[in-house]
């Protein structure tokens, strides 16, 4: 099975950061757990080229292509390829500004295209995507979004991804919450130890399912 894991933290090399603690330890479980096959890609690592929405990617007609756009427009096709040749995909992000992180954006701007990974017909949307492809989403916040009323109402990150991912036609989508980081009220390292509790059990029930 092939695994991508997508790290989106800003302070992508930041080990104190809680996102990259789980990404190392999840990628160190599946290892465990006997996944060869995995491709990391951290968006904000400087030496890692995310093209933004550019005329590029659109196909107008007669329009010339400067080299830096032809040079986005090739690698856009080797993350779309990346994309489409895993069969589950682990992400690792922190919560900016109640949303996803700009360079999640940019990617997913980069693998959504019309007759790649889904097609439009008449008042509808069809994912060409693989239909058993699973994404493990793990979030973290310093606030509680599924506990608190005016939080619960900007929980806007987990709707992205969900919505997203199902115009590619993927409806298996697990999230991870690894929230309350920054409430005084709250035990931090408790929240992190959880956190990486969960992650490891259900790397475990994915590997039972999964392994071949």
């Amino acid at each position: 099975m092939k695994i991508l894991q997508i790290m989106c933290h800003p302070d992508y090399n930041g080990e104190h950061r809680v996102s990259n603690i789980l990404a190392n330890i999840g990628e160190k479980k599946l290892i465990e757990e006997g996944f060869k096959d995995i491709e990391n890609i951290n968006l904000y690592d400087p030496s890692i080229h995310i093209p933004v929405m550019d005329k590029f990617m659109f196909n107008y007609e007669g329009v010339q292509l400067i080299e830096k756009e032809q040079h986005d427009k090739i690698r856009q096709k080797e993350l779309l390829a990346q994309w489409k040749s895993a069969e589950a995909v682990f992400i690792y992000m922190p919560l900016h500004n109640f949303n996803v992180v700009s360079k999640f954006k940019d990617y997913i701007d980069n693998i959504v295209i019309v007759n790649e990974t889904f097609k439009c017909e008449e008042e509808s949307l069809i994912g060409l995507d693989k239909s058993n492809k699973q994404i493990m989403f793990v979030i973290t916040s310093g606030g509680e979004f599924d506990k608190h009323i005016q939080y619960t109402n900007l929980d806007f990150a987990v709707q992205y991804v969900r919505g997203i991912f199902s115009v590619l036609g993927i409806d298996k989508v697990k999230v991870l919450r690894v929230e309350g980081l920054d409430l005084a009220v709250n035990n931090k390292k408790d929240i992190v130890e959880k956190g990486i509790r969960e992650l490891e059990e259900w790397i475990e029930e994915f590997s039972r399912k999964n392994k071949k």
